[in-house]
Formats: C-alpha cells, structure tokens, sequence
C-alpha cells in the first residue's frame, strides 16, 4: 500500500483554517488533496502528498512536535485508502470532493426524493412563464376571431340597428 496519506489526529480546531493547515505542511513537498471540513472532531483533517518521501518527512517531522499550526504542535497518523482508485491520478482527482458528497448524502438518508422534487419545481417554473407571456390568439387558433358570436354581436348593437336605412325613412 502507498502510504502517501496523513490524518490530523490532535492539534487542530474548528476555527483553523485549511489553508494554514495546507502552507505548514506543504514546506515538505506538494500536496495533492487538503481536506479539512469544519470541525476536526466530527470530520478527520488529512492531507495526500503527490509524493509518498514527502509525507513520510511530514510524519516523521510531526512525531518530533516540530509541526505548529496556530502555536499548538499537531500529531497525525497515517491514513488507510479506502479503496484503491481506478486508473491512477485520473481517479485522484475530485476524491475530497466526492468523500464530502458522499458524506452529506448518507446524513441525508440518500437524498433521490429531494432531486426529484427541485426538478419538477424547476420544470414548472420554466414552463410556466413562456405560457403566461403568450398572447391568448397563439395558444389557441380556433380564437382568433375572439370567439364565434362577437362578430354577430356587434352587428346587433344599438348603433348599428339606429343606422339602418329601415328606420332612416
């Protein structure tokens, strides 16, 4: 197994910053992915070094109380992969990324009901205001005319029927 994986095991708080995290570790080689989500209790902070010395000097450097993040040395342990990615560095990418979704949906309990619901909402509000805007003789052609009696009634109104050359006589 390739031990290029940290886990922050003590020395971190919630109001620490991945990106203090990141720069204090990084002085031993480039790091790949940085994850470190709110509260260390509840989500474990670790670090994947590209290159496996790297995290080796990062570990043996922590033991030593050498590493400070925020005035408090940190102490750390290597982290088992899960699973070993398909194809290399192609299924590193995005992995911190896919861990949290991952995460998020199993507190969710899955998560399938709420996407199809935003769908549907979505569905309707596109749909909804094409409708609205159109003029009512293009949603309906039979309705051009404005309806099959309006010509007969104007033809029958009182101006009509005053100017006819019946009454004019």
């Amino acid at each position: 197994a390739v031990r290029d994986t940290i886990e922050i095991i003590d020395g971190i708080h919630a109001s620490t910053t991945r990106l203090s995290l990141k720069t204090q570790l990084e002085r031993f080689g480039a790091i790949d992915i940085c994850h470190k989500i709110g509260d260390p209790k509840e989500d474990t902070p670790w670090v994947r070094f590209r290159d496996p010395s790297a995290a080796q000097q990062a570990i043996d450097s922590i033991e030593k109380g050498d590493v400070l993040i925020d005035g408090v040395a940190i102490k750390a342990q290597w982290r088992g992969r899960k699973k070993e990615p398909p194809g290399g560095m192609k299924g590193r990418q995005g992995s911190s990324r896919d861990l949290f979704l991952e995460t998020r949906n199993k507190e969710r309990g899955g998560g399938g009901r709420g996407r199809s619901r935003s769908r549907s909402r979505r569905r309707s509000n596109s749909r909804g205001p094409q409708r609205r805007g159109q003029p009512a003789e293009r949603r309906s052609p039979e309705r051009r005319g404005g309806g099959g009696r309006s010509p007969e009634r104007r033809d029958r109104s009182p101006e009509r029927r005053d100017r006819s050359p019946d009454r004019r006589q």
